[in-house]
């Protein structure tokens, strides 16, 4: 199991799965499982969310679009932080109608995008690629 240090927080990989359509990495903190995927996107939605678009390998391009953890055996996806402390982000998430309030490490989700994305072989589009595209 490949690990991630970040700021004084440990995250494992459990699995990371790669696809012409998406990709996504399962990893852990502490007790929790999370699910970040990586969606092949269109010029268009790249262009409209340059801070979540990533390069593959094969000149193929993604966005970092769900964010998700799983509580009660359902997968729960990220909403926003709610409430911001010294280490940790109330953050809310949810699935079929039901929220689902827990704190995570701070910025948990730009953390968990960019060690997911290095997981993938995926690196970050520069602003100006992202005009170009």
């Amino acid at each position: 199991m490949k690990n991630y240090s970040v700021d004084h927080q440990n995250y494992q990989i459990f699995k990371a799965e790669t696809g012409n359509k998406s990709q996504y990495v399962h990893f852990q903190w502490g007790k929790f499982d999370f699910r970040m995927t990586f969606t092949a996107a269109a010029k268009d939605a790249i262009r409209n969310n340059p801070k979540l678009a990533f390069s593959a390998p094969n000149g193929k391009k993604y966005l970092a679009e769900k964010f998700e953890v799983l509580h009660r055996n359902e997968w729960f996806e990220f909403v926003k932080p709610t409430a911001h402390g010294m280490q940790l982000d109330e953050t809310l998430w949810q699935w079929n109608g039901q929220d689902y309030f827990v704190e995570f490490p701070k910025d948990i989700r730009s953390v968990a995008q960019g060690f997911c994305a290095e997981e993938l072989g995926l690196t970050v589009l520069e602003a100006s690629a992202v005009q170009s595209s």
